[in-house]
This record gives C-alpha cells, structure tokens and sequence, in this order.
C-alpha cells in the first residue's frame, strides 16, 4: 500500500459536473488499493458538509478558499499575474500560500502526488525530487480556449482570451514536461499532449459511467422531448445551448412543432430566445437528473467546443437514450454515426436528425440499446479504475524503475511563476 497526494482543483464531492464526476471516481480508485491524502481547492457552492463519503475513503481531507473567489483583491492580482506575467491566468486564479504550504508539507512523505487540473501543476515545484508526479489532464487546455477565443463575441472577452492562448499552452507543455506520467481522457487528448511533451508517458485513462446507478427504463417514451444536461458556467456548453436555441431548435420546430427542450443543469447566463421560449424548459439543477433524461425521446450534445470526453453523454448511453451529438460534443467516446449514435455539425443537419428520430420511436429505441451496449463493454468505472491502478504501479516505489527525475528547473521555474 502506497501513500498518494492528491490535489483537485474543487471538492469532488458531492459530484455535480464532469470533473467532479471523473476526479470522484479516480480517487475512490486510488483508495480501493492505497492511502490518499486530498487537498483541496473549494469553491463557493461547494457543498463540504454533504462529503461524507469522500471522507469515508481518505486517510485526510484538507481544504482550502479560492483567494481570486474571496477577495477583489486577490482576483485583481491574478489577472495582473495573468497578463503581465509569466503564467496564464487559469494558474495564477489558484495562486495560494496556505495551499503551497501544505503541498510542500505532506508531500514530503507521499509516494505520488496526483495533480488533478491543469492549473494546480503551478504548485508542482512544491513536490521533492524523486516523487513521482501525475497530472491528470481533463482537456488540451490550450485548445479548448483557442476556440472559445475564436466564437467569443465580445470584443474585448475575444481580445484577452486570444492573449491568453500562447501563455496556456506554454504553461501547459512546462507542466506535461514536468510531470512523469499524464493521464488523457481520450486519444485525441492524448496525441495533442504527447506533442507538447515528447519525453513525457501520456495514457489513455477515459472517463467512465456508473453502470449499474443509470440503467434504462424499462418501457420507452412516446414525447416529443429533446433534453442536454449541463451547467451554463462551462463555456463549450452555454455555446452549444445558444447555437442550439437559436439555429437548430427553430428548425426542429418547424418540421416537429409540438417538440420540446429540456436544460437540465445551472442555466446562468442563458438567454431563450422569444420565438421558442414557450417550448423550452429550465429545470435548473436537479439532484437526480435521470428521470428528466429518461422521460426524454433524444439526447442532444450541440457542443461545438470542447477536449476530452463528456460525461454526461456516457450517462445518456447508459440509460439508454438516442443521441444527437456534434462530432466535437462526444469526442474521445468511439460511437459510431448511424450504429449508435447520429452525428450532425450542421444547424440544418442537426435538426433533421432530431426529428428524424422524434418521428420515428423505434429507431431511436434501436439507437439507444446499441449505446447502453457500448457503455457496458468499455465504459464502467471499475475496468477504468483497474487501468488507472495498472498505470500507478509502474510508478510507486516498488516497481519504479527511475527512469526520470524531476531536475527540471526551466519547467519548474515557469510553473512556479504563478504563485504567491
């Protein structure tokens, strides 16, 4: 039995969005075989009095504020970091003494540290020499803001985000160097990661669903409901919505004109355009989202921006559901368009297969049996923990072959540019 660190980002528990979801599941992995010892970031709606059973799987629980949450004044810091340093402000907004101190206490006597994000790797340099360091890489960071840059309308949003893009992906390619293994979610991740960091192992750790929680239900639904789950503060899926309401559902309307939409999920920020308002509901957060998604005929995923795997479209696959996905809203997850999913990049394209399947209940039952299929045969939590142990026993001690070491000051020295 080994002793890992791990470093997330915000409390896993209770799990309400997809890190939380994957970050949950990897560590209840770890400890199925070794002591892990968290340390986490919280943020404001964090709920750490409903983490019992995080707690119940951890040898320590340690938390710890956002400063760039709490104070104006640390948050004014950080974008001056973020713009006139060295780092991105995606780092320098979880720049923290408290947290570096503690990093550099407890890790002292791990065997491994899991940095769980992207931004927490600015806290690498905290970690001694000869522990082996893991980042656990969600997404190509660099990517995904590339492309929100890209479709920001805001003049001045679109002008500081194109700024950050360069910064990211060197701090980035500074922290894949730095660490000894990176876990990706998906191949793609995985080939755009290896290219920042050659020397670097990346391996393929996908996300997961719990199987045996989102079964299907036993009868199908006869309603014409198309529903996404997916809060509206992750910007690749506010997006996805607008283009949605405002391109693809008008059209589905139009050949369907009884179809409703369903958000499930935080809706800040979203604005529904008059002329669907009527047949669009926002259901806001709910704490079982399974029953809106089953009384559901079709899954959609308009996601036109993103990296690594949604793990909200695994559920839908896991209960069952058709889906309608961009080639970007399920990438990383090996569907197939016509066999068990329909693939549409298109406004008009996407709403025809929408209604195609509204139209036609059967083969949307077809379409939604092949994908709880696929689900069972590569996608459970348990074969993806068993991989991700795999992984970790060619770096714990025991079986360490001391390959690579952690003198890398250039990387170190940009990824500690960040902090206080």
């Amino acid at each position: 039995m080994a002793r890992i660190l791990a470093l997330t980002s915000r409390l896993p528990f209770p799990p309400r969005e997809g890190h939380q979801l994957r970050a949950w599941h990897l560590l209840k992995a770890m400890a199925s075989r070794h002591e892990v010892t968290l340390v986490s970031f919280v943020r404001e709606d964090d709920e750490p009095s409903e983490a019992d059973p995080l707690r119940r799987i951890l040898q320590g629980l340690h938390l710890h504020p956002i400063p760039a949450e709490r104070s104006h004044l640390a948050l004014g810091r950080a974008l001056l970091r973020g713009t006139l340093g060295a780092g991105p402000f995606l780092a320098a907004k979880y720049s923290s003494a408290a947290f570096r101190r503690q990093v550099a206490e407890l890790a002292r006597d791990a065997d491994l540290v899991h940095f769980d994000m992207l931004p927490l790797m600015a806290h690498a340099d905290c970690v001694p020499a000869g522990i082996p360091v893991v980042l656990n890489a969600h997404n190509v960071e660099h990517r995904l803001l590339a492309t929100r840059a890209e479709i920001e309308p805001d003049r001045l949003r679109r002008r500081f985000l194109s700024g950050q893009v360069a910064r990211l992906r060197t701090f980035e390619a500074a922290a894949c160097a730095r660490a000894d293994q990176v876990l990706a979610c998906s191949e793609p991740d995985a080939t755009a990661l290896r290219g920042l960091a050659p020397d670097t192992p990346v391996e393929v750790i996908a996300n997961g669903v719990d199987l045996d929680a989102n079964q299907p239900e036993a009868t199908s639904t006869t309603r014409p409901q198309l529903v996404f789950v997916g809060q509206m503060g992750w910007f690749p899926n506010r997006d996805g919505v607008d283009w949605f309401l405002r391109d693809v559902f008008p059209r589905i309307l139009r050949a369907c004109p009884s179809a409703e939409f369903v958000l499930v999920g935080k809706h800040d920020g979203i604005v529904v355009p008059a002329d669907v308002a009527p047949l669009v509901r926002l259901a806001g957060f709910v704490p079982d989202l399974r029953p809106l998604v089953q009384a559901a005929a079709v899954y959609v995923v308009p996601l036109r921006a993103g990296s690594g795997t949604r793990l909200k479209v695994l559920e839908a696959m896991a209960l069952g559901k058709a889906i309608v996905s961009t080639r970007v809203g399920s990438e990383g997850i090996v569907l197939t368009h016509g066999e068990n999913v329909l693939f549409a990049d298109e406004a008009q394209a996407f709403a025809d297969a929408a209604v195609a399947l509204l139209q036609s209940p059967e083969e949307a039952a077809r379409l939604g049996r092949a994908a709880r299929a696929l689900a069972e045969q590569r996608y459970g939590w348990e074969a993806i923990g068993s991989r991700l142990l795999d992984c970790y026993d060619g770096l714990l001690p025991a079986s360490n072959s001391g390959e690579k070491t952690h003198q890398e000051p250039s990387a170190d020295r940009l990824l500690g540019a960040a902090t206080d």
